[in-house]
């Protein structure tokens, strides 16, 4: 792959490509103290007093501008858990009044790797199954082998959207974050910040939505006020407006649903008035079936959810709020869930730095008796440079209550939890 990069850099002077790498190093001190639960005591147990680095977001990408016409490739490295591997090509026209723009994108890790996979029934020689071998009765030995794909290759065919725009009408069909969440939050290099449903989505405060099939309409009402209305239609599991989960028992066994359809609806609005800036987003969907059966037709999941951010420049004082709030209710099952998350906080300019102050609350319920999950966070950051590099500092404690007394999905959801975290990155882009 760096190869045919490479080759491509070769080859620009010809095409008149610009050719350009990046990358991030980071350094970073970390001191992070927690207790897992209220059963913990007193105590807590410290988990990183360390010093640890990262290089991030290998970038290669060239691009190419033919009068109207635009293209670019990009490859990326990252490293979130796994190693991400991303090659995109992008592009754009324009002809007359309108430009229509789209991308294709892929994870070419492990092309054409497969391994095997063997099985064997074999017969017991003793009574008490003790001792594995062929038996006195000739019991026969069986083996199955089958080839299976490498963990990390390309799942399916990618996924993608089309644009087309004349600076005031944007017409989007396809996958794309039709709706905006209007979190405008900000947060420190510490780890404080809350989150909706930090046991599975794991969003920030606003609309609970995300990257969807559908088709979106955006309109440019003044040079201070736009709009959007979107309409999701897909078969995509779990994936209602982007973000939403089925909760009434139609989930099938991968990403596409054999028998439910997800339809929604959404508006999104911003605006500044004066030194503020006000967005709005707010969705809904449901899942129906679509196979005609009787037993999935009763199975059905509907769901809603508000989104509110609001920024006010107050010259060196910019303060911020980020709300959000969703419900799904399964109508077969009684399941419902519920997330409402709050954000407030300022950046205060000293200078070329910044000083940020955070304070987040959220609240989970995962069923019509589930008494919630609460979390609350606060951050306090400062953000400077040292010469061309970026030099950050802050401080975040996070504290968890469940009346339930239940961990969730992690040790991290408990009742009693609490973490505080001094953490002092140094990081440089090149």
């Amino acid at each position: 792959m760096l190869a045919a990069v490479a080759s491509v850099a070769l080859a620009a002077p010809a095409f008149a490509w610009d050719f350009s790498a990046s990358g991030t190093a980071t350094g970073t001190y970390n001191n992070t103290s927690t207790k897992a639960n209220s059963a913990s005591g007193t105590k807590a147990s410290t988990l990183a007093t360390k010093v640890s680095s990262a290089g991030s977001s290998l970038t290669l990408k060239s691009s190419h501008t033919d009068g109207a016409k635009t293209a670019s490739v990009t490859y990326v490295l990252d490293w979130d858990g796994n190693l991400d591997e991303t090659l995109t090509v992008s592009g754009s026209n324009k002809v007359g009044a309108w430009t229509a723009s789209g991308s294709v994108a892929y994870t070419p890790r492990n092309l054409g790797c497969s391994r095997s996979q063997s099985s064997y029934a074999r017969a017991y020689s003793k009574a008490d199954n003790s001792t594995m071998g062929i038996a006195a009765d000739n019991g026969t030995v069986t083996t199955t082998t089958t080839a299976a794909s490498c963990a990390g290759t390309q799942t399916g065919e990618d996924a993608t959207s089309v644009t087309v725009t004349d600076g005031t009408m944007t017409i989007i069909l396809g996958e794309a974050s039709h709706l905006p969440g209007q979190n405008v939050s900000t947060g420190s290099t510490a780890s404080g910040a809350i989150s909706m449903d930090a046991n599975d989505e794991d969003l920030s405060a606003g609309a609970f939505v995300g990257a969807f099939h559908g088709v979106s309409l955006g309109y440019k009402i003044s040079d201070t006020m736009s709009a959007t209305v979107a309409y999701q239609l897909s078969a995509d599991n779990d994936d209602m407006m982007g973000a939403g989960d089925y909760i009434d028992g139609e989930n099938p066994d991968d990403d596409d649903s054999d028998t439910h359809t997800t339809s929604g609806f959404g508006v999104a609005f911003s605006g500044t008035f004066g030194p503020a800036t006000v967005g709005i987003t707010q969705a809904s969907a449901s899942s129906a079936d679509q196979t005609g059966a009787t037993a999935p037709g009763l199975l059905s999941t509907k769901m809603s959810t508000l989104g509110l951010g609001v920024k006010i420049d107050l010259g060196d004082i910019d303060p911020w709020i980020s709300y959000g709030t969703y419900t799904a209710d399964g109508g077969a099952t009684k399941a419902q869930h519920k997330h409402t998350a709050s954000e407030f906080g300022l950046t205060y300019a000293l200078g070329d730095d910044t000083v940020i102050l955070y304070v987040g609350n959220s609240e989970d319920k995962y069923s019509t008796t589930d008494k919630a999950l609460t979390a609350s966070g606060m951050e306090v950051g400062y953000n400077t440079t040292v010469g061309p590099a970026s030099l950050s500092v802050g401080y975040g404690t996070k504290s968890k209550a469940d009346d339930d007394k239940e961990c969730g999905l992690t040790a991290t959801s408990c009742d009693g939890y609490s973490l505080t975290d001094i953490e002092v990155g140094l990081s440089f882009s090149f």
